[in-house]
């Protein structure tokens, strides 16, 4: 086998890269439909908090917030995840991150995943989460070939860089080598 082109799928710092953009966009959202549904007042302390209200303490800030928005917030949490991370990976294979950094999902054969798989992919999160206490999505995308998380491999996804897109899916079946082998053109 001799090498002849390079690895589509070694994109493990840009998909970190898209990964902290999505999340500050769905932060963001959420932080302004707290403050617009929430009538958020700062409070001296937690102790008195009137019927129909929630407090958030930190240290010595207390914020005071209309017990509705938390409901407004769980909506928008759910509309905020799909709109960023499923509906624009379904059909381009992208979301706002994955553009800014250059990268897309894809399936072995370059389209783009699809709802189901891009479904798949964001409820897989429940074990790839755990990167906030161990880092398995990051162990598993630098560690497996085709520097794939679990939920890529549950799904049938890849996330390579923008210009593979369209085209099957080069990867090495070694992670770290960048080289992908494929047979020669006289084996059988």
């Amino acid at each position: 086998m001799s090498p002849d082109s390079t690895d589509d799928t070694r994109v493990v710092l840009r998909r970190c890269g898209a990964y902290l953009v999505d999340v500050a966009v769905v932060l963001f959202s959420l932080v302004v439909v707290i403050w617009i549904t929430g009538d958020v007042k700062s409070v001296p302390n937690c102790d008195d908090v009137p019927s129909g209200r929630a407090c958030i303490a930190y240290k010595d800030d207390a914020l005071s917030v209309n017990s509705h928005a938390l409901v407004w917030f769980g909506a928008s949490l759910v509309v905020m995840v799909i709109l960023v991370f499923v509906v624009p990976q379904a059909i381009a294979g992208t979301s706002i991150g994955k553009a800014l950094f250059g990268i897309r999902v894809v399936r072995r054969d370059g389209r783009p995943p699809g709802a189901a798989r891009s479904t798949v992919r964001l409820l897989c999160w429940g074990i790839d989460g755990l990167a906030l206490i161990l880092p398995l999505a990051l162990w598993t995308a630098v560690f497996s070939p085709g520097h794939r998380r679990i939920g890529d491999f549950a799904a049938g996804t890849f996330v390579v860089r923008h210009r593979a897109a369209g085209e099957p899916v080069r990867y090495s079946p070694v992670p770290w080598r960048a080289e992908v082998e494929r047979p020669s053109s006289s084996e059988p």
